[in-house]
């Protein structure tokens, strides 16, 4: 981005022509949809993320259900080739994580409207 700096949520141009202006503004929209884009992804996989509602447990087993269990467990544990140890897989983000950075898109959000407005007003001032 040529005349928009965002550092954190602080969103900041400089701009020192009305062309420079022009072109800034197309880049602030550009960017606040690209934002907003982010912003919808990340709302769906918290909702994703949040808990259903729970199901109704199954009747516990009887005694002969655990035996049988038990059986083809043990047979299948000395059948089994050894695994491997598993790879170290990136880790999902916690709701928690989500909604912060939900809360810091939306203040960027804020602020690039911010700026938006800002730009226009002074385009409109100088005619």
């Amino acid at each position: 981005m040529r005349f928009t700096k965002i550092e954190g949520t602080t969103v900041g141009v400089h701009v020192t022509s009305a062309e420079e202006a022009k072109a800034a503004l197309k880049e602030l929209r550009h960017k606040k949809k690209e934002l907003k884009f982010l912003r919808g992804a990340l709302a769906k996989q918290h909702k994703a993320s949040k808990p259903k509602r729970g199901k109704a447990k199954p009747a516990p087993k009887s005694g002969l259900e655990t035996f049988f269990d038990d059986m083809r467990w043990g047979i299948s544990s000395m059948l089994a080739a050894k695994p491997e140890p598993a790879q170290a897989k990136p880790r999902k983000p916690t709701p928690a994580e989500i909604e912060q950075e939900l809360r810091d898109l939306d203040e960027i959000l804020h602020n690039l409207e911010g700026c938006i407005l800002q730009l226009q007003g002074k385009l409109i001032a100088r005619g």
